[in-house]
């Protein structure tokens, strides 16, 4: 009996044993799972910029191939903007690549998310509108100012429309646009269409002073634009300080100049300008100052050690200091602008420069000035580094007949002085012409200065270029003179190359304006021309507002430059084109993946702003050996690899993928996939849609496609509708044959044929016949006309 229950709790004993065993076999096993879990390095990639209604592939890249399959899980934070075609992903035992499959559904941010374990991976997508969906209204008035209107309060607004991209969309159907109207507006319709092939629509209002204007539409954002009362412009006095980085123990010019309506102001008689600085210790207009410690009453407590850096210490009162902070100088009758030398102290610091301007001796007709402005500048401790940057401004801004450069070196310490003189080199577009083409830093100096003539008003461009520094550009604005009550204004539509359109309007502030020598006693006369020239013409919607429509077809790179003269006063503008038709292709892939694995290459066409149109296989060329199954493409070759990818009428693009891993070995399976060249490695297939006819399907590129319709329907012996062509295609009859190269769809188009009609009846029956169809078709057309007419005369 003893020996029965030793035997029972040996065996006991063995059982527990073995349990602890496998339990600690297992805590190891658990622990190596998650050892190799945690060793796993992995990237996720998917497209970024994406458009809706697509679907799209993304990829999860080891880089290390695994003993085993790794099972990856995909999900995403917002499924109202992404839809997770396959919520796990598989990469297979010693393969590097799982490819990740979604959809696009709305507008929106969303992220995709690829868990493993404690792995977590993540990738942001943007869902964008395409570039040729309307995604906005955009109202234009003639003016927003009540006193533009005064000789005739009838006038026309337009309705445009915009992508998301601020640039010109037109209508795919029919968009039906609501206008409203607030305050003492009132329009003449409440309605108005933007018809397919259009990109805006006109209408009509009244104004009898202050209100607004609303339009809106379906699935598009609105747009308001308030009309107000217009008050006289104020003449302001400006002030600047270059450079903008002002050294200490050095100089600095303060501008001064005055402008009204945002336009250069030049006075009709003498103004004088007094500049004050609060901190006489900081900035002064006594050279003696320069680089200097400044003491006085105020500041010795501020400051009690002396740097002996510092190239002298100065003792002056308080009234000495405010005396020397203190200037005048004068704006000459019919100049701009001034200025006066600063010089700074051997301290840092915050300084406030306030300026007053005044008129001298006005005449009894001139307006007298008085206004007062005031800046906040601070001053950086200088150094003698090696100069690394060139910084520039150009004063006055907006400058009208004059201008000067003003160029400065630094370092990354900041500004440099005392160190050997710097030349410079000064390029200009055709709006300038310097006094000089370079200019010369001191060696005492943190800046020099270039005078430059306006030769003509618009958009400037100015590059500075010192030796061994960072080079730098400016586009000052050259712009005309202010004048009190100016006549003329230029207000650009939104344009879209190569479609004849309404292209900007002028409008005067009280006169009728006429283009016609002959009515210059009507009005006032004005001259339009254009820079690069186009042909236009001119129409009129009220006495003060004039419509310039015609097509932009010329391909410069320089925009269209508008300017419009009359014996007072010239207006500039640029128009801004947008070209639909050119394209270029956007191409994303991943950085680097491995030889012989599939990956995806999302292509979209593009407008040349890279803003996406539509997703779209295009044409790659690379001297890799590419090959593809589907979607997903292979790249045998291990290296660098350079991918070209282009299209009928787009501007190419190149990218870099690299292969990593060493050059696999080919199989016999896989010998045709991967040693065939393939010139063009994606097969392009595109969708041919036939309504009421026959040939719809999926055709590669090259392949024939033909497509077929009745010849003749309604076919009742003596009438019957003849097919005469198919919309969007060139062909006319029922059956038509071409090759694949773009997405088409197409429709038989038929017409009514009386042809049998005249055969059997004879001449006189056939000339009354031919007398009753000729006025049922101009009743038909004269309701056509008076339809458009109700469209378009909206008065």
């Amino acid at each position: 009996m003893y020996s029965t229950d030793s035997d029972k709790l040996e065996g006991l004993l063995m059982k527990i044993i073995s349990i602890l065993f496998t339990i600690l076999i297992l805590a190891f096993t658990f622990n190596y799972v998650d050892a190799a879990s945690n060793d796993i390095q992995a990237t996720l990639w998917t497209p970024t910029d994406v458009l809706p209604k697509e679907k799209y592939y993304g990829i999860i890249v080891l880089e290390t191939n695994s003993d085993k399959d790794l099972m990856f899980d995909i999900t995403t934070n917002n499924a109202e903007i992404i839809k997770i075609s396959k919520h796990t992903v598989t990469i297979p035992q010693g393969k590097h690549h799982g490819i990740v499959e979604f959809e696009t559904k709305e507008i929106g941010s969303a992220n995709i998310y690829a868990i493993r374990d404690d792995l977590l991976l993540e990738r942001q997508v943007t869902v964008k509108k395409s570039a040729d969906t309307p995604n906005e209204l955009d109202l234009k008035l003639p003016s927003t100012l009540v006193n533009v209107l005064v000789r005739q309060n009838v006038q026309i607004g337009y309705v445009f429309l915009l992508n998301s991209f601020e640039n010109p969309v037109v209508a795919k159907e029919p968009i039906e646009v609501i206008l409203t109207s607030r305050g003492d507006v009132t329009l003449h319709k409440n309605t108005i269409t933007i018809e397919p092939g259009k990109h805006y629509a006109k209408f009509s209002f009244e104004v009898k002073g202050e209100g607004t204007i609303t339009s809106t539409a379906p699935n598009l954002d609105p747009d308001t634009e308030t009309i107000t009362i217009s008050s006289s412009d104020e003449i302001e006095l400006k002030i600047a300080v270059a450079p903008q980085r002002v050294p200490t123990s050095s100089s600095a010019e303060v501008y001064f100049w005055l402008e009204r309506g945002g336009r250069p102001y030049i006075p009709p008689h003498d103004v004088k300008i007094t500049l004050s600085v609060d901190r006489g210790d900081k900035m002064s207009f006594n050279p003696a100052m320069k680089g200097a410690i400044v003491l006085s009453e105020t500041t010795a407590s501020e400051r009690r050690t002396i740097d002996e850096d510092a190239k002298k210490v100065i003792t002056q009162t308080d009234a000495q200091l405010k005396e020397d902070s203190k200037r005048e100088a004068i704006i000459k009758k019919g100049t701009h602008y001034g200025k006066i030398t600063a010089y700074t102290s051997f301290d840092s610091g915050t300084i406030r420069i306030s300026g007053l301007a005044e008129s001298v001796a006005p005449s009894k007709d001139d307006e007298t000035i008085k206004e007062t402005q005031i800046i906040t500048v601070f001053t950086e401790t200088s150094n003698s580094e090696r100069p690394t940057k060139t910084e520039v401004v150009a004063y006055p801004d907006p400058p009208y007949d004059k201008m000067e450069i003003i160029v400065s070196r630094h370092s990354i310490g900041g500004p440099v002085i005392d160190r050997a003189k710097d030349d410079f080199i000064v390029f200009t577009n055709d709006k300038f012409t310097p006094s000089s083409l370079s200019g010369t830093i001191a060696d005492d100096q943190n800046y020099g200065i270039v005078v430059t003539n306006v030769q003509d008003f618009g958009t400037g461009k100015i590059f500075v270029e010192i030796k061994n520094t960072e080079s730098f550009e400016i586009e000052p604005l050259p712009m005309q003179k202010y004048i009190k009550d100016p006549r003329i204004t230029i207000i650009p539509l939104p344009v879209i190359f190569g479609v004849e359109q309404d292209l900007f309007l002028i409008t005067s502030a009280h006169d009728k304006i006429v283009t016609d020598p002959t009515l210059a006693k009507e009005g006032s006369l004005v001259s339009i021309t254009s820079k690069p020239s186009f042909l236009h013409k001119v129409s009129r919607d009220s006495d003060a507002v004039l419509t310039v429509s015609g097509k932009i077809t010329d391909l410069a790179e320089t925009k269209p430059e508008i300017h419009v003269s009359s014996n007072a006063f010239t207006a500039t503008e640029i128009l801004e084109v947008y070209n639909p038709m050119r394209k270029t292709v956007i191409a994303s892939h991943p950085f680097s993946v491995f030889p012989n694995e599939p990956f995806p290459l999302i292509t979209h066409v593009a407008d040349l702003n890279n803003n996406q149109i539509k997703k779209s296989m295009v044409r790659i060329s690379s001297n890799a050996q590419m090959s593809s199954i589907g979607e997903m493409v292979y790249i045998n070759e291990t290296g660098s690899h350079g991918l070209i990818f282009y299209d009928e009428n787009t501007v190419p693009v190149k990218t870099t993928i690299t292969v990593k891993g060493e050059q696999p070995v080919v199989s016999s399976i896989s010998q045709d996939i991967v040693q065939t060249p393939v010139e063009n490695p994606i097969v392009f297939t595109y969708t041919i849609t036939v309504e009421n006819g026959e040939g719809t399907g999926q055709y590669r590129e090259g392949e024939n496609v033909t497509i077929n319709a009745p010849a003749t329907l309604n076919d009742m012996f003596i009438y019957k509708k003849k097919l005469v062509g198919w919309e969007n295609l060139p062909y006319t009859t029922p059956t038509a044959t071409f090759v694949a190269d773009d997405d088409v769809e197409t429709r038989p188009i038929y017409q009514d044929d009386y042809t049998l009609l005249f055969t059997i009846i004879g001449p006189s029956a056939g000339i009354g016949a031919l007398v009753v169809i000729k006025r049922r078709g101009k009743k038909s057309s004269k309701t056509e006309d008076e339809d458009i007419f109700d469209d378009e005369d909206i008065f």
